[in-house]
């Protein structure tokens, strides 16, 4: 709606992880360069985790836009209640295997012998396991399981988990202690400082084709700040609010007592985001 008003070609805070919108803060670039480290090096387990928000599913679908064209990548989404049986089949499904598979060493065996003719092939593979928290100790282990899958020389398959701050304090378990050791490379999401909210959102509002210093007055950063603690989702939750806002009241630039006026609006829905530790949770997934 506000578009127009503002000269924007495309909405600029939309909440979809589209990766031309990603602005590489130092955590983003650290976790950028880790992932596609991780990936091309054939690391085997990588561990990528931070709060809701913070732009792990953007910085993901980045990574793997970075890495070489022989990848072939297999994501699971939907990691509530998942059985060992249910993870291996919706990877069997991921990669396209087929047949009759009836036994959890049925799968194994055909998602060995599928990998083994794609390391044949010149092929990296990599399986994605988004929202990892979700999975319970069993499920878990079934993963570490998958790892076992390599040569004397090489893994076959590259692992990647990504997850919310729990699941760092599940594989900090006993239980789990063998899953942790065979994480190689790892990297944890920090929410944006105060001085990195103008770039971010002034890199977001010139791709959606409009300038910062035309849309608002100095000064905004510190209520953003004050209202996301530094979590893109938030930040961008708030940015979308405050431009329909002044489009109604045809108002620009826009100051940054409107911005404080409208962080206190939605002050419900950023108490919403805390997580349990009781800090900002995060955005821009």
């Amino acid at each position: 709606m506000y578009e127009a008003f503002f000269g924007f070609r495309e909405p600029p805070f939309s909440l979809t992880p589209d990766p031309r919108f990603l602005w590489l803060s130092d955590t983003h670039q650290e976790g950028l360069a880790t992932l596609v480290y991780g990936i091309t090096r054939h690391k085997g387990f990588l561990l990528l985790t931070g709060e809701v928000g913070t732009g792990k599913t953007t910085l993901l679908r980045a990574a793997l836009a970075q890495i070489p064209p022989d990848t072939d990548t297999a994501l699971v989404l939907n990691t509530v209640g998942l059985t060992p049986m249910d993870l291996l089949k919706l990877i069997a499904a991921e990669f396209g295997i087929e047949g009759t598979l009836e036994s959890t060493a049925d799968y194994v065996i055909a998602l060995n012998r599928m990998l083994l003719e794609r390391l044949r092939m010149g092929r990296n593979t990599v399986l994605i396991i988004d929202e990892a928290q979700n999975l319970d100790m069993e499920t878990l282990e079934e993963v570490r399981l998958l790892s076992n899958l390599e040569t004397d020389t090489s893994k076959l398959m590259q692992i990647v988990l990504t997850g919310q701050p729990e699941l760092l304090r599940m594989l900090s378990s006993p239980a789990l202690r063998q899953l942790r050791q065979r994480i190689a490379v790892e990297h944890h999401m920090q929410p944006l400082t105060q001085d990195e909210i103008h770039p971010y959102l002034a890199h977001r509002m010139a791709v959606a084709g409009a300038n910062f210093d035309d849309v608002f007055e100095p000064g905004v950063e510190a209520p953003f700040f004050q209202f996301s603690g530094g979590c893109p989702r938030l930040i961008s939750l708030l940015a979308d609010r405050v431009l329909l806002s002044a489009y109604a009241k045809g108002l620009k630039p826009i100051g940054a007592d409107f911005v404080e006026t409208k962080a206190k609006d939605m002050e419900s829905i950023r108490q919403a985001s805390l997580p349990a530790s009781g800090g900002p949770g995060g955005g821009g997934g």
